[in-house]
């Protein structure tokens, strides 16, 4: 079902909703409106420092969980 299709459905069920079911959908509504993106909430610090390994990953500028841990393993002699 399309958006303007399921559109439609709800301009028509929603005549016919009981009251609770009504405030139900009201609260759902209101509810992602209020919705956050917690980067608008982090420190523009670190927002800027995402945004740079955002970029350097795009780039292929990145080690892998495996590359890192061979790192680590040969600096502290772990095997």
């Amino acid at each position: 079902m399309g958006t303007l299709e399921l559109r439609n459905k709800w301009k028509e069920a929603i005549i016919s909703v009981d009251d609770r079911f009504l405030r139900m959908i009201d609260a759902l509504h209101e509810s992602y409106k209020k919705e956050d993106d917690f980067f608008d909430e982090i420190p523009p610090q670190i927002q800027e420092l995402l945004k740079e390994s955002r970029e350097e990953i795009k780039k292929g500028e990145f080690s892998t969980h495996e590359e890192v841990m061979n790192r680590v393993k040969e600096k502290y002699n772990i095997s």
